[in-house]
């Protein structure tokens, strides 16, 4: 229980340290995104609905993003139909949705509860568990996804491991992040 404990408390502190560089109240930039495909193919999944170049049977997709302010990474994703911005962040174990993007997705708080609770920099918080119909990044989309709505407030959602643990891969070249699927 200590060793969970102490992993969601680094998972805070990095989230905290990524959101203290952040500008205050000004919306992060709309990220510059390319995609492009790459002939290797994904290993299969059920889950990932995949559409490969038309001229190659074999190619999967690779969704690239330029770093924003501070060298952070942000990505525009449709979560049920509704676009949302997203702080890319791998110590995450959740997506994480503030408030506001939860009411924009059709999630009511007086429906939400608040089961979870995280230790955070600024003390504990609580969050919400929920599951996204769909989480769409490009070409890309999960479906049934799981995530949690932050009780407390956040200058922006977090696109945490429970996105990026079912790419074909991540990284980051030359200062850019690929998403692989």
């Amino acid at each position: 229980m200590l060793r969970l404990a102490l992993g969601y408390l680094a998972i805070v502190i990095v989230a905290a340290i990524g959101f203290s560089s952040l500008p205050e109240k000004s919306p992060p930039k709309r990220p510059v995104a390319l995609e492009r495909h790459v002939p290797e193919p994904p290993a299969a999944e059920e889950d990932v609905a995949h559409e490969p170049a038309e001229d190659d049977d074999d190619a999967y997709v690779q969704y690239i993003v330029e770093p924003g302010p501070g060298g952070h990474y942000v990505i525009e994703a449709l979560v049920n139909g509704t676009p949302v911005q997203f702080l890319v962040d791998t110590g995450a174990s959740d997506i994480v949705l503030t408030m506001e993007d939860a009411e924009r997705i059709g999630l009511h708080p007086r429906t939400l509860r608040f089961t979870r609770r995280f230790a955070t920099a600024n003390g504990e918080v609580r969050g919400a568990p929920v599951i996204l119909r769909e989480i769409r990044v490009g070409q890309f989309s999960l479906f049934d996804v799981s995530a949690s709505v932050n009780e407390a407030p956040l200058p922006v959602s977090l696109l945490g491991m429970s996105f990026l643990g079912r790419l074909n891969g991540y990284q980051v070249e030359n200062g850019r992040l690929v998403l692989n699927w």
